[in-house]
C-alpha cells in the first residue's frame, strides 16, 4: 500500500498556508515541514517540523531521519547546503539516506542527483522565482517516489 506524504517549508510565520494544506489533505500518512515555520509548532500539528534558520524561539530538531517503505529520508532545512547539489548528496550519504527533503531556497526542486533523490517543496508563503506558493504531495510505493507540486491559491 502506498504512503502519502505532505511536504512543505518556509511559511515564515504565516499560518494560513498551513491551515489550507491541512484542510485540503486530511488523510496523509505523514505531514513534514522543512523549517522556517516561525511560530509555535503545536499550532502546526500534525506536522513533524525541523528547525530552519529563522526558527529562533522554539526548540526543534535540526534534522530528522525517517524510514518510509524502502527509503531512508533525511529531513532538514538546508541552510549552508542548498547552494551545492554535491553538498546535499554528501550529507545524505553521511547519514546513509537515499532521499533528502529540504527547504530554504523558496524554490520547488525534484531531481535525482548521483543516486540521491532531492526534493524541495518550495515555499508555502513566497517562492523566489515568482511562482505561486506551493508544497509537495509525495507518494511512495516501495522503490517508486512520485512527487507532485501543488500550488496554493489565495495565499
Amino acid at each position: 500500500m502506498a504512503t502519502k506524504i505532505i511536504l512543505c517549508s518556509d511559511n515564515h510565520g504565516y499560518i494560513d498556508p498551513i491551515n489550507q494544506i491541512l484542510n485540503d489533505n486530511q488523510f496523509a500518512d505523514y505531514y513534514i515541514h522543512c523549517g522556517d515555520l516561525c511560530f509555535d509548532p503545536v499550532l502546526a500539528k500534525p506536522f513533524l517540523v525541523v528547525s530552519g534558520n529563522n526558527d529562533y524561539y522554539y526548540e526543534l530538531d535540526r534534522q530528522r531521519i525517517l524510514e518510509i517503505e524502502n527509503n531512508r529520508i533525511l529531513v532538514f532545512h538546508g541552510t549552508g547546503y542548498t547552494y551545492s547539489l554535491n553538498l546535499l548528496v554528501d550529507k545524505a550519504k553521511d547519514n546513509n539516506c537515499n532521499v533528502v527533503f529540504f527547504g530554504h531556497t523558496h524554490s520547488f526542486f525534484n531531481e535525482t542527483y548521483k543516486g540521491i533523490r532531492l526534493i524541495n517543496p518550495g515555499s508555502c508563503w513566497r517562492n523566489r522565482d515568482g511562482s505561486n506558493p506551493c508544497y509537495a504531495l509525495i507518494t511512495i510505493d516501495n522503490d517508486s517516489i512520485d512527487v507532485q507540486r501543488v500550488d496554493l491559491e489565495n495565499i
